[in-house]
């Protein structure tokens, strides 16, 4: 099944860019291993200024990239985490659309051998939003449009099962959508939200995904409950709302975000409900890169400074 996808801008010349997509109502995506076996799951969560850039290693040696930051900082942090002719990336999963998660992919997407884009149903009419996606056409990479219900499997006790959005239809926001910094934003509630499972450990991701979206959550009760919570939207007040926080009831928090940033993340509203539960805070603006590794039952968070 193909979907047709519009790019506007300067940067996506005429015409409509089409790229396949698979259409499942459950996706199960097996990844070739090829790597010797393992016990340690890694993810560190990289500092690359205001925005998200995370990098996942399984136990069995796949790699994913969770969003990629607002400019080129990412490819010096794969360079540093990376073996020198490592060159695969698995699976790349772009939570939303605006250019802090979406601008430093593209040279990702044109550098690395990309197995799978995994996207939110939801486009901004921006011209790096248009560039990414002529990039990931001109590579013929697949794209695959999340949606609750889906999970990757990447071993029989280590998956990643996507919570939000709801539903996979296309949306199509105006450019002053890019607006990152406001609450409720449309986009940021279409943000992909998962939860990594390996054993007994567990991360949720919440993307930039606000407090309606947490309410949303809610329906999954104690499902929810996660030793680590990739904090929502920097540390925006929009999120990390008590109601969500006390399912969660995460240990510690991570806080993507750049020093002295313009929208004043971490908001102080949401490190007083983060220290209300005993979370405990771990920043990049003031860690650095921030390493999880897990066996899946014991955990080692690392900071970078």
């Amino acid at each position: 099944m193909k979907k047709e996808l519009s790019p506007q801008g300067g940067s996506a010349s005429g015409g409509k860019i089409l790229i396949g997509l698979l259409a499942v109502a459950l996706i199960v995506w097996f990844l070739v291993l090829n790597q010797r076996p393992g016990r340690i799951l890694e993810t560190d969560f990289l500092d690359v200024g205001q925005g998200d850039a995370i990098l996942i290693k399984t136990p069995k040696g796949q790699i994913v990239l969770i969003d990629g930051g607002p400019n080129n900082k990412v490819l010096e942090k794969l360079g540093k985490y990376f073996q020198p002719l490592q060159k695969r990336i698995d699976i790349i999963i772009l939570t939303h659309s605006h250019a802090d998660h979406v601008s430093g992919l593209i040279e990702v997407l044109r550098r690395y051998d990309i197995g799978l884009v995994i996207l939110s149903g939801a486009e901004i009419k921006t011209d790096v939003y248009a560039e990414f996606l002529k990039t990931a056409k001109t590579n013929n990479v697949q794209i695959l449009i999340a949606e609750a219900g889906q999970a990757i499997h990447f071993d029989d006790n280590l998956e990643f099962d996507v919570l939000s959005p709801a539903n996979s239809d296309w949306e199509v926001f105006n450019k002053k959508s890019e607006g990152f910094g406001s609450g409720g934003n449309d986009v940021n509630d279409s943000s992909i939200v998962g939860k990594l499972t390996y054993n007994n450990f567990s991360i949720m991701f919440m993307g930039d995904a606000t407090s309606k979206i947490e309410n949303q959550l809610l329906a999954y009760g104690n499902s929810l409950k996660s030793d680590i919570l990739k904090v929502g939207h920097h540390g925006s007040k929009y999120s990390s709302f008590t109601n969500f926080l006390k399912i969660v009831a995460p240990k510690a928090g991570i806080i993507e975000v750049g020093a002295k940033n313009f929208y004043g993340h971490p908001s102080q509203a949401a490190l007083s409900r983060l220290r209300m539960f005993n979370v405990n805070i771990f920043r990049t603006d003031q860690n650095g890169d921030i390493r999880v590794l897990s066996d899946g039952f014991t955990t080692d968070i690392y900071k970078e400074k």
